[in-house]
């Protein structure tokens, strides 16, 4: 990414006295504070008191948390410069009788208290400041800092792991040959993140190709440059091919208009995090999508878009749209992240209440004349709303208010494998895949035992073992399948890592309970309304056959996924824990087979051996 362009400080804009001066505020009269005093002070002849000539923030200039931050840093660097200075004089002279400075607060006798309290509250103001920057994302000026600091390198500065590559020329492909590129977009990506609305999509990107882009703004280029980013990273097959180069190329030229279009207090700035998210889950090696969802719920949340908008407002049908769109955007964005990271939401449900505006049903996005529908992007909302609410209430409620954790289990695994075989005809088959394996992921995580759960019962020991083998064929059925594609990501590697390291605890905790030959009964505490989840009875040999090939089948799904985005930890961690298993399960397969060749019945085999996961075991 080439270096961002320096911040000149710019000119303060004049508007109306942010506060009266301290005279005219005791004699409660209006202060129209001019500099370098103002009127009421001037005529009566206590220019020099007003404190309008020594406020730093003088009336006329608009008050900025940035320009605050900046002032006080300035003031305790010079502080720190000055203590260093002292120091570096008093080692130079060696002079013994001169307590060196324990810090770089300046020195104060014991009787001037005034100037001690100044320098505590100019300190309290500056740790006061960093916390309004990180958590106020709403202040639309900027005038008054000095510094190279805005919001757009604050989101730089907390999601970026490494600096983007320079190029020489990034020159534009040519509008025909991006044709297949915005297509792929269309179809796979912005059916389920449609926080852009398709028209101002092609708007933007017919301004960056009309009359050489003349009249394109910002925006306009950051839209088009990351979106063809975004759909050559998602059709790469392996960190640095030719497909993931140019991806990178187009995302570093997007990069120069960061300044112009990540701004905080607007919808247009969400938009553009929201962006830099999904090229974030593609490229994991430059940006953290954790961190910069975080950073879009927060300036959503400020501007309070997590609410219905005021009656009051009267907002138009397509500004109340636009308000959707970007809420689930940020909403579905930061559960897929947060759970695939085992990290909390930025913003629970009980904190949000915006309605679906009633256009948004099904049969209106399926009859939208020439546009898209967008049933997947709807029935992505359902499956985040039935996930975001067990996930909390499974894993971050207090551990006294969840005595009993099955019913909340049971009552998620019923509602999110109702929801995914409930799905439209409509909704194409790799979509479908894609959503499977997301609930078959969301079930193992919900039932391994975590935060207050600690405690599993066989029965969901079971319920682990299918769905993780169902996990691991649906996800090897999809490798190098360019006909079953959808939109799967870096968070898959931590998804498939944290199913199969599951699956491996399994077989070597609970080999006994699993290859017993018989099914554990449903839990008494069980809720009647949920539904009870049919565990086939299995022979023992079809059980053992089946954890072996899965340890292949999880190989394959860590090898495909880390070559793809440069992750090899999970793959070798694999290895190294699945070894001892490995040799294990083969041996009890072979003592099987020999078992059934002289007549065993299915259920009498007994010489399954306890499985390991410590190499060291079956290295002796």
């Amino acid at each position: 990414m080439s270096k961002l362009s320096k911040f000149e400080t710019p000119l303060l804009r004049v508007s109306r006295p942010v506060s009266a001066c301290q005279r005219c505020r005791n004699a409660k009269v209006k202060c129209d504070g001019l500099l370098p005093a103002c009127s009421a002070c001037e005529r009566s002849g206590r220019a020099a008191e007003c404190s309008s000539a020594n406020d730093q923030f003088a009336k006329g200039k608009e008050r900025s948390y940035v320009a605050s931050l900046e002032t006080r840093m300035e003031k305790l660097e010079k502080q720190i410069a000055q203590a260093k200075s002292q120091q570096a004089s008093i080692n130079a002279l060696n002079v013994a009788s001169v307590q060196p400075l324990l810090s770089s607060e300046p020195h104060f006798t014991a009787g001037n208290t005034r100037a001690r309290r100044k320098e505590a509250t100019d300190v309290d103001d500056l740790v006061g400041d960093f916390g309004f920057l990180s958590v106020n994302a709403t202040a639309r000026d900027f005038h008054g800092f000095t510094r190279e600091i805005s919001f757009a390198r604050l989101v730089l500065s907390t999601s970026c792991l490494q600096e983007m590559p320079k190029f020489a020329t990034n020159v534009l492909p040519q509008r025909y040959a991006i044709t297949s590129l915005l297509q792929h977009y269309l179809d796979n990506i912005y059916v389920l993140y449609p926080f852009l609305s398709e028209t101002k999509l092609f708007a933007s990107i017919d301004a960056v190709y009309q009359e050489e882009g003349r009249f394109a703004t910002p925006m306009d280029h950051w839209i088009t440059r990351l979106v063809i980013a975004i759909a050559l990273a998602s059709l790469s097959h392996r960190r640095g091919d030719t497909q993931y180069q140019d991806a990178v190329r187009h995302a570093a030229a997007a990069f120069e208009q960061i300044e112009m279009v990540v701004l905080p207090g607007s919808i247009s700035g969400i938009q553009a995090i929201l962006l830099m998210v999904l090229y974030a889950m593609l490229d994991p090696h430059h940006f953290n999508s954790w961190y910069l969802v975080g950073l879009a719920s927060r300036v959503m949340v400020d501007l309070g878009m997590h609410q219905d908008a005021p009656e009051e407002l009267r907002l138009k049908e397509s500004d109340l749209d636009l308000r959707w769109r970007v809420y689930i955007g940020v909403y579905t964005l930061d559960r897929s992240l947060s759970m695939a990271h085992q990290r909390a939401f930025s913003f629970t449900d009980d904190s949000t209440s915006v309605t679906r505006p009633a256009h948004w049903g099904s049969s209106l996005l399926t009859n939208q004349l020439f546009l898209r529908p967008l049933d997947p992007a709807v029935e992505l909302i359902d499956l985040r709303q039935i996930q975001s609410k067990r996930y909390q209430k499974i894993f971050y409620s207090d551990r006294l208010s969840l005595k009993d954790a099955w019913p909340v289990m049971a009552t998620a695994l019923q509602e999110m494998h109702s929801w995914v075989d409930a799905l439209s005809d409509q909704i194409k088959k790799p979509l479908k895949k894609l959503f499977r394996s997301d609930v078959l992921f969301s079930s193992v995580l919900i039932l391994s035992p975590r935060g207050p759960v600690r405690s599993l019962s066989d029965y969901g020991k079971f319920l682990i073992f299918e769905y993780a083998i169902e996990y691991a064929s649906l996800m090897a059925s999809i490798e190098g399948n360019s006909e079953e594609f959808a939109f799967y990501t870096s968070d898959e590697v931590l998804r498939a890592s944290f199913v199969a390291r599951h699956f491996l605890e399994l077989l070597g905790t609970e080999s006994a309970l699993l290859f017993s030959g018989m099914i554990p009964r449903v839990p008494m505490n069980h809720p009647p309304s949920s539904g009870i989840v049919a565990i086939p009875n299995r022979g023992v040999g079809e059980m053992l056959n089946r954890a072996y090939r899965s340890l292949d089948l999880f190989e394959r799904t860590l090898e495909s996924l880390g070559s793809r985005y440069g992750y090899t930890d999970p793959l070798n961690e694999f290895k190294v824990k699945s070894s001892g298993l490995r040799r294990s399960l083969q041996a009890s397969r072979e003592s099987w087979n020999r078992s059934s060749s002289i007549g065993l019945g299915q259920n009498s085999f007994s010489g399954i051996p306890t499985i390991s996961t410590n190499p060291s075991t079956y290295n002796r």
